[in-house]
């Protein structure tokens, strides 16, 4: 029953939630066709021409990371397995484009999704964050300071992970990372 009717519905759910995330439009000639769960239970991406691609080699890093995603919402949802689904820093390496097509899948696709991204990754999509976010909350790393954060977190004997309430379209004491106030996408907040 698995051979025969699951893995091809993870199979399925796979290719279209990979093609989606890249966008990838028939019209346009793209480059990537489909991907598939083969009889070895490997994926194999086919591009152009029927030529089978190596994800590991002739997929850039953001389809490889959209690859991964498509395969574990493939899964989950086939399964019928309800769980939240968390992600660290999913989106790195994606141009703005494939960042929203990630996320609309993965929020669409998701019953409790959540994700710990970094402000590259949060750039460009900070508009849909405001749409499908329940709640944002910011963690900084202590050792950051005084490298990338701009204030010594409060005192600790160990290097920590400290959250405040700010959200990604805020900065206050705690969080400020160097160059925050001179972004007009962030606002100070006490």
């Amino acid at each position: 029953d698995i051979e025969n009717n699951e893995i091809p519905k993870v199979s399925r759910k796979l290719n279209q939630y990979f093609l989606e995330m890249i966008k990838v439009d028939e019209d346009q000639g793209s480059l990537i066709k489909k991907a598939q769960i083969n009889p070895n239970y490997l994926i194999q991406v086919t591009g152009s021409n029927e030529k089978e691609l190596d994800p590991s080699v002739d997929l850039n890093g953001a389809s490889r990371r959209a690859l991964t995603i498509a395969f574990i919402l493939a899964l989950t949802n086939v399964s019928e397995f309800i769980a939240p689904n968390v992600i660290d820093t999913p989106l790195g390496m994606m141009d703005p484009m494939i960042k929203k097509a990630v996320l609309t899948v993965l929020h669409r696709e998701s019953n409790q999704l959540i994700l710990f991204l970094t402000r590259s990754e949060i750039r460009d999509i900070e508009n849909e964050l405001d749409e499908y976010a329940g709640l944002v909350t910011s963690m900084i790393n202590t050792a950051h300071y005084p490298n990338k954060l701009v204030n010594n977190p409060p005192e600790q004997k160990f290097i920590s992970t400290k959250t405040c309430n700010c959200t990604h379209r805020e900065f206050c004491t705690l969080c400020e990372h160097i160059g925050d106030s001179d972004n007009p996408l962030l606002k100070y907040v006490n």
